[in-house]
């Protein structure tokens, strides 16, 4: 009983819509976090005097701080924009398959 569900619902065209679009996202949020991630850790390795400057002048933070917070926030909104398109795109996906494999 339990592979003939499976089976209903790897075939449903709704589960093909929702693994197309899970999988586009998914990829998407990745490359962003990469090429956030990188740059930082790339201008690290290779630049870290850019770091090393202060913000401003006679600061005390330098732009090293300012920019990991950055990255660290950003990470905070790409999930936060996984969450919502995941409740607006795929959720209801989910459910027209919940509904019709049943």
């Amino acid at each position: 009983m339990a592979d003939d569900l499976v089976k209903r619902v790897q075939a449903h065209p709704a589960y093909q819509e929702l693994k197309r679009r899970r999988g586009r996202a998914r990829l998407g949020f990745f490359l962003v976090m990469c090429v956030i991630y990188f740059g930082f850790i790339l201008t690290l390795a290779f630049r870290s005097e850019v770091f090393a400057a202060p913000l401003y002048s006679g600061a005390t933070i330098t732009v090293g701080i300012v920019v990991a917070v950055l990255v660290a926030i950003s990470a905070m909104v790409l999930i936060a924009g996984y969450v919502y398109l995941s409740g607006k795109k795929f959720d209801p996906l989910l459910e027209i398959i919940v509904r019709d494999v049943k």
